[in-house]
Formats: structure tokens, C-alpha cells, sequence
């Protein structure tokens, strides 16, 4: 039986209860890299024991890209012992409402863009009006 783990990015609800499939990631014991990881996730490293062992879950990695032995647990759907790459960074926050990404950021729209957009639908219609009427006098 394996022991209980919970995502330690705040916000992340993924635990080994509520996810049993999912893999969690120990996050670095060395302090420079622990700290980097713990402010990507927007984690204070003041309230995180240099000792204590937390992890991320594998919600906030590319796993292809960043696990070493990804090939092995793709096809044997598991492994003995979780493989990242040296010098991996967790990059998904999707968790975090404010770092969800957009597919397109918003455009704002200008009294200018506006304007011309009007300036070419007026122009598009009274070219159809004037060659409506042009056609309708050479046919009589």
C-alpha cells in the first residue's frame, strides 16, 4: 500500500485518494531548486520545511518531456521509481484561476477599427445598390 500524498500547488485538489492513478512528483530536496519550484506554483517556501518530503502531481508537468523514464510507464502503465529529467520545471497551473490560458487574448476594440469596419460595410452596400440599379436599367 502506498502512502497518502497530496499536491502540494496551491489550489491543486489532486490527492492519492481522490486520484489513485496519478503520479506525484517528490519536489527537490536541494534548496536553490525546491524554491524555484515551490514559486512557480505561487507556494511561500517560508511555510515548507526544508526537510519535509511534498510533491506535485503530474497535472503540473509534460510528462513526455520532462519524465526520463516516460516511455517505460506509457507502456507498462506504471513505474517502480518516477525518472524527471535534470533541471525539469513544473509548467501547468491550470488549477490556479488566474493562470488559466486563453487560446486568444481579447482585442480590444478601437472607435477607429469600429469606424472602419462601418466605412466598409457602407462602402460594400452602396456599390450593391448602385450596381443593382445598373443592371436593372440595361435590361429594359
Amino acid at each position: 500500500m502506498t502512502s497518502y500524498k497530496m499536491c502540494a500547488v496551491p489550489m491543486c485538489i489532486s490527492t492519492t485518494i481522490k486520484n489513485p492513478e496519478k503520479l506525484f512528483i517528490h519536489v527537490p530536496k536541494s534548496p536553490k531548486r525546491r524554491k524555484q519550484w515551490l514559486q512557480l506554483a505561487r507556494r511561500d517556501s517560508k511555510f515548507t520545511s526544508d526537510k519535509s518530503t511534498i510533491f506535485f502531481c503530474e497535472d503540473h508537468f509534460d510528462l513526455p518531456n520532462d519524465m526520463e523514464n516516460y516511455i517505460q510507464y506509457s507502456i507498462m502503465d506504471s513505474v517502480g521509481k518516477i525518472r524527471m529529467k535534470p533541471g525539469c520545471l513544473p509548467s501547468k497551473f491550470e488549477c490556479q484561476p488566474d493562470r488559466m490560458k486563453r487560446t486568444a487574448p481579447p482585442q480590444p476594440r478601437s472607435a477607429i477599427s469600429k469606424r472602419r469596419r462601418m466605412d466598409i460595410i457602407l462602402d460594400v452596400i452602396s456599390k450593391e445598390t448602385q450596381m443593382s440599379a445598373t443592371s436593372g436599367t440595361t435590361s429594359e
